[in-house]
């Protein structure tokens, strides 16, 4: 009879949104014509008890444009999925855009007071690090942990999270941490990652004395190699080098741009210093790994194109002259020339 009861005031708590959202046009929630198609066909979705496939339309209209209407539909939808953080979240969010466009305090008062019912059942997650290694990255599920939230208490929904660490010249970490329904605090603790064994390198063994040969005095009449053309071996390889740093320069470019792009995007949903989008977050890290991708191809183009003007510039040598030497006990070559 609970559950009867709870199901009717969640089709009841929809029904009056779609009312609020198609009696009520404000710029708060006009939508594009892409993301309007997607908003109805998750709430067709849901009144027809497909409520999963419901809230990932509902999911893809927000990300596409953002809107009050769609903001509070999707938490609601994702609180009868059992995801509660992630309800919580699209209640805070659908908050602050009523708040910020004004005249909208009905639909602004009704999602402070969904995020709150919501706030004494979320699961928290904190990942401590004690011991900071140099280079740490911190991932969960794939996503990059900014360090600014390490330390911190999350909400997460239930189910199970891959946390996993790793650094420069150390061995990864990594560990499978369940988050039940009962579960309100989850610490995760980063040990100190194991630096990574270093193979020692192999000495040559000498060779035994019964091989070493008494080599007969050889001439030492002198060789004359010379070397025509522009295009030296050097400069050859000079080209190539070139050419690969105007790569690595026009790749770094394209990751600049796209960092950029990502960075508008991550802004668009996350206007305010604090931020509980995780898609917001996500396009954050993203633009932060391009940004990082790019720096490296720039870097690395230039000094390819740095070196490939000195190699340029010095060339193959003109004529070299190969003076073979042998004595009782040892061989050499000596080699002289131009440039």
């Amino acid at each position: 009879m609970i559950r009867a009861d709870r199901r009717c005031l969640g089709f009841a708590f929809a029904f009056a949104l779609a009312v609020a959202t198609g009696s009520q046009p404000s710029p708060a929630s006009a939508q594009s014509a892409e993301a309007e198609a997607l908003f109805r066909d998750g709430r067709s979705s849901i009144s027809r008890g497909e409520i999963a496939a419901g809230c990932d339309k509902l999911d893809a209209s927000a990300r596409l444009e953002s809107s009050v209407g769609t903001l509070l539909n999707l938490g609601d939808c994702r609180d009868k999925l059992g995801k509660p953080a992630s309800a919580w979240a699209a209640f805070r969010k659908a908050e602050a855009m009523a708040k910020r466009a004004g005249g909208d305090d009905k639909r602004q008062a009704e999602a402070a007071r969904r995020a709150a019912a919501l706030e004494a059942r979320l699961s928290n997650m904190v990942i401590e690090v004690a011991a900071k290694t140099e280079g740490l990255v911190i991932r969960r599920d794939g996503e990059v942990v900014d360090p600014a939230l390490w330390n911190t208490a999350l909400p997460v929904d239930p189910g199970s999270y891959t946390i996993a660490a790793e650094a420069p010249g150390c061995l990864p970490w990594r560990m499978v941490v369940p988050v039940g329904l009962d579960t309100k605090r989850q610490v995760v603790t980063i040990p100190r990652l194991e630096r990574a064994p270093v193979a020692a390198p192999v000495a040559a063994a000498p060779p035994p004395a019964s091989s070493v040969e008494v080599l007969a005095p050889v001439p030492t009449r002198p060789v004359v190699m010379r070397s025509g053309g522009t295009w030296s071996v050097t400069r050859k390889l000079a080209a190539g080098l070139a050419l690969a740093g105007a790569g690595a320069a026009g790749s770094g470019i394209y990751f600049g741009v796209h960092a950029g792009h990502l960075q508008d995007r991550a802004d668009e949903r996350c206007p305010l210093t604090v931020c509980a989008d995780p898609d917001g977050l996500r396009l954050s890290d993203q633009a932060h790994t391009s940004a990082s991708r790019a720096n490296i191809l720039y870097i690395a183009g230039g000094a390819a194109a740095a070196a490939a003007g000195v190699m340029w510039l010095v060339g193959a040598p003109d004529e070299i002259m190969v003076v073979p030497s042998a004595g009782d006990h040892q061989a050499s070559i000596s080699m002289t020339g131009s440039f």
